[in-house]
């Protein structure tokens, strides 16, 4: 500051000594408040920075800054502890964001001091909007990052200028010799001489240049690096940033003219001499001055206020709190502001020292000061912080440990205490306790004895890899990177990766890789080489054992090759061959060669062409395996599925001919049973009796039969259900031998049971079906007179159920054919009634059930027949069968009697509706209506509203289905019950006819005693 030359002042008079306020000249803003909170006084800076001429005393803290219901709650929290903070105000005028510092005096009574926090506000939200801009710009990857030691020649490259070049990679550069070679002709010589004298210079740097990448792509790049020095201040590294702006190099040429013509005249920036005199408020200022804020030189100056209007929005308080400030005071006060040139919307920040200039009465006549552009230091400073921000960002994202150690502080970052499970709250060890704690034992020695080395050392920089054990006690792996800074190396500093995952990575790979080695080597793969140009082939070892040939030194010829290719595939394989770049030949084929002993094998080729330096076409590259196995096995497979669908259709044509055969067994039964119905009992009617009793035992062995054919079908296409449930023996027993008992009587067989007290895990009507067949098997075959005994036992949680005859038993041959579906084993000429399919049934069921069937028999002495079946005593009850609908209508026996009941029945054939006519008939209480197809049936059925509909499901105009869908949909019959009376007993038509909501299905041929007691159960008894 320029010394001012003034005459000393006269002696003070009594007026001069009158008591001065401090308070009011206090410069900073400062609140009185009472105990309570209420305002009692502020000085002038309070005002100043609150925008308020004044305000009443006893008003509330809150309401006098303008504070909201949080901000006032903060006020008060904050004035009870006594410590700094911010807060918003909510006024028109003054100050935004302010900070608050709280005193409590003797009496109780409190201080504020308020400073305005606006422009560090700003200065916030501007680095924000830097810090979005600077991550747009690194995501683009236009910028990318390379070393270079100028001693040995090594380099370092990121990703972006390895892909700027057309590489791919990201670490050790290629050599300068190398990378030079990219460059175009035109400025290859110039620049290699040049930037090679460059890198010897130390300091920034900075040329451009042209590269072409290996794809021949033209890339323009400007490079920007700093020489640094080493220890004897030699050029010894070079760090810099490379640009790629091919794309926008004509616009960017003129952007950087024009930036370097801000950046020369920011460096020609001096320092700005100023005064402003209070007396006219007008501004004199140097040229300097001038040139930054791009203001006209006016020998007269400009108005303050003109000078005021340049000043940030924002700083104008910061401002008017350092006038005020160097008016309570003698000494300059520093500040901060910003400022625009007139027009422009961008700002300088320039920092400003003022100092009042006084007359010999000491009162104010001017303020004199300096104002140096320190802009780009403000813009160096938020570079800084960016950068560190964005280390910690990558350190964090990377999962990098980072510490450091400046006596007595120690620095570890989250990642480093995240890899040690320390948390964020846990302090950071020094090296002896972090080597104790930490280090791995079996590590712990040679990581002292390598610190206190590279101590005495003297380099900077070392590497280590340790071993660590976690808080949790999991050892992990770790490379850590460390270095000395500072005078005598005070302050040491490093990164660590954790290595563990990577290990174990490499570890998995090396062994996946060692696997396929040895797997391709255990499969016989061999591998081949042709050179497209001169036909020149290489073939390894396995190549010739995949042809039944000894291995030779020499490849085959072409001819040889194509001699070894089944005469069906040579035309192919020469085509190969011959022509290996030809648009038709196959790089994947599959071919059979012969061997010399006439074995014809199956290969498998797979291969690719290689291009040369040019990208044109050099090699072809293969491998070859054998699949004759896997060519084996996929014929094996299509002939199952051959099989599989023959045996589907064999089963849909039994199923087809075993409706169309119950269709008319329906008649024949049905009308049998009428006939002998109406037979008289006496003696004029024997004979007529024996007839038709010899047809109704014709017609059942047939229906027997068919139902056979049925469950045949069922089982071998995978249709029959077969239910878990427990199974109780000796009632399933006695069932099945009141069912036979009729046979065994006629037989004259003696029929015991021994111990039947176990359960069984099974389908019980499916294992009654068993047993009946056995039993019946084991009184037909069985000599007049013979015995039968039914036992059973457990074994291993498993029940065995044996049923043992006296009869003629079977020889081994029989037995060996024992299960062949309508194998009779010779016994088919003897009358005894059968169709060789029973076993086979039995069989199905059993193994369908979980267990199994065994068969012992003597000739001459009987036969033992042995069902193995899971033990299901302690077996949970199974869960019951879905899609059951018959629960919904319960064939509960009948109400109170209706004087007349109808029920209809949709059918098309007339013997059918015959049979259900004659029944029907001997129940006066119903009357029976016949549709003969589906469409009136489901229009007399809105007409009649019947009590029971009798539904056929095979229609001549819409089927059984469609019609109950039908019912369903018109409100009068939409609950009426509907019975599904069908020939065909596939079990899937059964439960699909049953989910569509059907009460029941009854099966053709009927059992008019089944049917008339279903019918006695829907509508009672027939009345006397």
């Amino acid at each position: 500051m320029p010394r001012r030359e003034s005459t000393p002042p006269p002696a003070p008079t009594a007026a001069d000594l009158a008591p001065v306020d401090w308070f009011e000249a206090l410069p900073a803003a400062t609140l009185a408040l009472d105990a309570d909170g209420r305002l009692q006084r502020l000085n002038a800076a309070a005002r100043t920075l609150l925008g308020r001429e004044g305000a009443a005393p006893g008003t509330p803290a809150a309401e006098l800054l303008g504070l909201d219901a949080d901000a006032a709650a903060r006020l008060a929290q904050g004035w009870d502890e006594c410590r700094s903070f911010e807060l918003r105000r909510h006024a028109a005028a003054g100050a935004r964001w302010i900070a608050v510092t709280p005193a409590r005096l003797a009496d109780g009574s409190r201080l504020l001091s308020l400073v305005s926090r606006d422009a560090e506000r700003a200065v916030e939200a501007e680095r924000d909007e830097l810090r979005a801009l600077q991550d747009v710009a690194v995501s683009v990857g236009r910028l990318g990052r390379w070393e270079r030691d100028l001693r040995t020649g090594r380099g370092f490259w990121d990703r972006r200028v390895f892909a700027m070049r057309g590489l791919d990679g990201e670490g050790e550069a290629p050599p300068m010799e190398e990378a030079e070679r990219a460059i175009v002709a035109a400025d290859h010589e110039g620049f290699v001489g040049s930037i090679r004298q460059t890198l010897q210079r130390l300091g920034h740097h900075r040329y451009r240049y042209h590269a072409r990448t290996p794809a021949g792509q033209l890339r323009s790049l400007l490079c920007e690096c700093v020489v640094l020095p080493d220890e004897q201040g030699r050029a010894s590294r070079a760090v810099g940033f490379l640009v790629d702006d091919t794309l926008a190099w004509s616009l960017a040429h003129s952007h950087d003219s024009t930036m370097s013509q801000i950046a020369m005249a920011a460096d020609m920036t001096g320092i700005a001499l100023w005064r402003h005199d209070l007396g006219d408020d007008r501004v004199h200022y140097n040229p300097r001055a001038a040139q930054v804020l791009g203001l006209p030189l006016e020998p007269r100056g400009l108005p303050a206020a003109q000078l005021r209007e340049l000043v940030h929005p924002q700083d104008l308080p910061r401002l008017d709190a350092q006038r005020q400030a160097v008016l309570a005071s003698d000494e300059p006060v520093d500040t901060e502001l910003r400022y625009r040139r007139p027009g422009s919307e961008a700002w300088r920040s320039m920092l400003v020292r003022r100092a009042v200039e006084r007359d010999g009465q000491g009162r104010p006549v001017a303020f004199i000061g300096v104002a140096m552009d320190v802009t780009e230091r403000v813009d160096e400073s938020r570079r800084v912080a960016e950068l560190g921000r964005r280390f910690e960002l990558v350190t964090r994202t990377a999962g990098i440990g980072y510490w450091s150690v400046e006596p007595p502080l120690v620095t570890w970052n989250e990642q480093l205490r995240a890899i040690h499970g320390l948390g964020p709250q846990d302090p950071a060890p020094s090296w002896a306790e972090w080597l104790q704690r930490f280090v791995h034992p079996g590590d712990r020695e040679r990581i002292d004895r390598r610190f206190e080395q590279w101590r005495r050392s003297g380099h900077r920089q070392s590497d280590v890899l340790v071993r660590i054990v976690r808080t949790d006690g999991e050892v992990r792996e770790l490379s850590v990177r460390a270095g000395f800074d500072g005078p005598a190396g005070a302050t040491m500093f490093g990164i660590v990766l954790d290595l563990t995952d990577r290990r174990r990575a490499e570890t998995a790979l090396h062994q996946a890789s060692e696997r396929a080695m040895l797997a391709a080597r255990g499969a016989g793969v061999g591998t081949w080489e042709l050179d497209v140009r001169d036909g020149s082939a290489i073939w390894d070892e396995q190549m010739w054992r995949l042809r039944g040939l000894p291995p030779r030194a020499a490849p085959p010829t072409i001819d040889e090759r194509l001699a070894f290719v089944h005469e069906a595939d040579r035309d192919t394989m020469r085509l190969h061959l011959l022509e290996p770049l030809h648009p038709d030949s196959e790089p994947d084929l599959e071919f059979r060669v012969v061997w010399p002993d006439g074995t014809v094998r199956w290969i498998a080729e797979r291969s690719t062409v290689l291009p040369d330096a040019e990208g044109r076409p050099r090699r072809r590259i293969g491998v070859e395996w054998d699949i004759t196995d896997r060519r084996a096995a996929e014929a094996a497979r299509q002939e199952r599925a051959i099989a599989l669908r023959e045996s589907q259709a064999k089963s849909r044509f039994l199923s087809r001919m075993s409706h169309e055969l119950r269709t008319p067994l329906n008649a024949v039964l049905g009308f049998t049973e009428l006939l002998l119905a109406n037979c008289a009992p006496g003696p004029e009617d024997a004979q007529r009796r024996r007839h038709l009793q010899a047809v109704r035992g014709a017609g059942q062995q047939l229906l027997a039969l068919v139902d056979d054919v049925l469950d045949l079908a069922s089982l071998e296409g995978g249709e029959m259900r077969v239910a878990a449930e427990r199974v109780p023996l000796r009632a399933l027993v006695e069932q099945t031998l009141e069912i036979v008992e009729p046979l065994r009587a006629g037989r004259g067989i003696t029929l015991s049971t021994g111990a039947l007290d176990g359960t069984v895990l099974a389908d019980g009507v499916r294992l009654r079906q068993v047993l009946q067949n056995l039993l019946t098997n084991a009184i037909k075959y069985n000599r007049d007179g013979g015995s039968v005994e039914l036992q059973s036992r457990r074994r291993e949680g498993k029940v065995l159920l044996s049923v043992a005859d006296t009869g003629r038993g079977m020889n081994e041959q029989q037995l060996r054919h024992l299960f062949e579906p309508f194998n009779r084993l010779g016994l088919e000429r003897e009358g005894i009634p059968g169709t060789g399919i029973g076993l086979v049934i039995v069989k199905s069921l059993i193994e369908r059930m979980g267990g199994s069937i065994a068969v012992r028999s003597t000739p001459g002495v009987g036969t033992v027949v042995e069902l193995t079946l899971a033990d299901g005593t302690d077996a949970p009850l199974p869960a019951p069968e879905p899609n059951d609908t018959r629960a919904l209508w319960p064939l509960s026996p009948a109400g109170p009697r209706q004087p007349q009941a109808t029920v209809l029945y949709v059918e098309d054939n007339p013997v059918n509706a015959l049979i259900i006519s004659e029944l029907i008939a001997r129940r006066p209480d119903l009357t029976l209506i016949v549709a003969e197809d589906g469409v009136t049936g489901v229009r007399r059925a809105a007409e009649l509203q019947p009590d029971l509909i009798l539904l056929d499901m095979q229609l001549p105009d819409i089927d059984g289905h469609e019609v109950m869908r039908r019912l369903r949909a018109q409100p009068a019959t939409a609950t009426t019950p509907v019975v599904a009376l069908s020939a065909n007993a596939m079990p899937e038509e059964i439960q699909r006819a049953l989910s569509a909501g059907m009460i029941d299905y009854w099966t053709k041929p009927l059992d008019f005693r089944a049917f008339m007691a279903s019918i006695a159960a829907m509508f009672g008894p027939p009345p006397a």
